[in-house]
């Protein structure tokens, strides 16, 4: 079949920088599977010529060979030598050139076969060229169905001879023949077609999810990027922040040690309430800030952990009793090796969240000495945790039975907090719950390795 050159330039035209991607991801899965279609044919060729040699000239077998050997022999030379230059545009047009090339030298050689070793009056030998050029047209089609413009040239080139030579004979079997094949042909050249604009359509949509997904990343790590800077700047600024809040906590206080009526009295009162909540709300965004920009770092030591429950016990006694709640806490001898303010910040945190969601009972804190260190739990009595919120508690701004937002109840920070020093001390904080029975946090705090120094 003859192209002209411009049909073979229009062909090259969508070798571009826009296309270049899956032009060359085509060429080099073609390449891929050239070792095996050359290895194939070369074992074929002497089996065929071995099946022929009673029946055709020998000169002409020979000569046959010769050429299937001299024609993959430059594919494997072209192969071997340029099998990695499919970077560029350039390169990418120089090897759709040589594929159209090798494959129409290869195709018309095994092509020829359909003439050079047709046995006039012997249907069985026909009919085993038939075989063998179908098969190997069929391999072509499954094997490589990567880059149509030669998959096509190679199809019509190695059918067409053996076609017309049927056709040219004319008879009833000749011609049930030849359209037998022409029907295969216009079927697998539809198939090849189909193959391949899977094979391209796959590609395209390869590319645009690697690209999808590098754009994910990018805008993700701009986010991350976006949140450290606000963090780092609360973080760097909490101290003057902070500044304000204080003074109006002094404000408040020496505007409600002055005398009033019995209306202002309780217009300051609120005022203090809206004070300290928005306090609380305040220094729980500036710690979750500070944990998220990486300039909180644990200071281990090795320290009597009951002192510490001691002071969060007379912190938080008020709060309970005030709740009509017993808080209660154990005893808890021995050391343990772990950042002690960090520690207490935890606890903090967990005492006053249980406090919060517990109406009526107690809240525990309990100890329990085990191999690893000190097994501590919080343990209440309050509204408790369905299943299926167990796994959200620890998100920012998560509150449980606090559907109406009510800030007096804090921003839901406390147990994000908790979870952030959780990693940073290397706790691992296991959660037991009932709905509307009460919930458990449990965790164990190291004790100091052995053979360890402590200065």
């Amino acid at each position: 079949m003859m192209f002209s050159e411009a049909f073979f330039a229009r062909l090259g035209s969508d070798i571009d920088e826009s296309t270049l991607p899956i032009r060359a991801e085509q060429i080099r899965a073609r390449l891929r599977s050239y070792p095996m279609m050359i290895i194939s044919q070369l074992l074929l060729a002497p089996l065929l010529m071995m099946l022929m040699w009673s029946h055709v000239s020998h000169t002409v077998l020979l000569a046959w060979g010769v050429a299937v050997a001299v024609g993959h022999g430059i594919e494997v030379t072209g192969f071997l030598l340029h099998q990695h230059a499919t970077g560029t545009v350039e390169q990418c047009r120089i090897w759709r050139a040589r594929f159209i090339l090798y494959t129409f030298m290869v195709a018309c050689t095994w092509g020829s076969v359909g003439v050079l070793m047709f046995v006039p009056g012997d249907l069985a030998y026909q009919a085993l060229l038939i075989c063998v050029l179908m098969g190997m047209a069929a391999g072509a089609v499954t094997i490589n169905p990567v880059y149509p413009l030669t998959l096509y040239i190679y199809l019509i080139c190695l059918l067409s001879p053996m076609l017309f030579n049927m056709l040219l004979i004319a008879d009833g079997t000749h011609l049930v023949l030849a359209s037998m094949m022409a029907m295969f042909l216009v079927f697998v050249l539809k198939s090849g077609s189909d193959l391949s604009r899977t094979f391209e359509l796959s590609l395209q949509r390869s590319f645009d999810n690697a690209l999808l997904v590098k754009s994910l990343g990018e805008e993700k790590l701009r986010a991350e990027q976006a949140n450290l800077m606000k963090s780092k700047f609360f973080a760097a600024a909490s101290h003057d922040l902070r500044q304000p809040m204080h003074a109006l906590t002094l404000f408040v206080d020496v505007l409600k040690n002055r005398p009033h009526d019995e209306q202002s009295t309780q217009l300051v009162r609120q005022i203090e309430q809206s004070a300290d909540v928005m306090g609380e709300m305040f220094d729980a965004l500036l710690d979750l800030s500070k944990l998220d920009a990486g300039v909180v770092q644990p200071n281990n030591e090795c320290f009597s952990v009951l002192p510490m429950l001691e002071r969060l016990r007379d912190e938080f006694d008020w709060l309970a009793r005030d709740k009509g709640l017993r808080l209660l806490m154990a005893n808890c001898p021995g050391d343990v090796y772990t950042d002690q303010v960090l520690l207490e910040r935890v606890l903090r945190n967990l005492i006053s969240n249980a406090i919060r969601y517990t109406e009526q009972g107690s809240v525990a804190v309990m100890c329990d000495r085990v191999t690893d260190g000190l097994r501590i739990s919080v343990k209440d009595s309050g509204i408790g945790i369905a299943p299926d919120q167990i796994k959200h508690i620890f998100e920012e701004y998560y509150q449980v039975g606090n559907p109406q937002r009510d800030r007096r109840r804090g921003l839901g920070l406390g147990l994000s907090i908790v979870s952030r020093l959780e990693r940073l001390l290397g706790y691992q904080m296991e959660v037991e719950s009932t709905l509307g029975l009460g919930s458990c946090f449990t965790f164990t705090v190291p004790k100091l390795p052995a053979n360890t120094r402590v200065d």
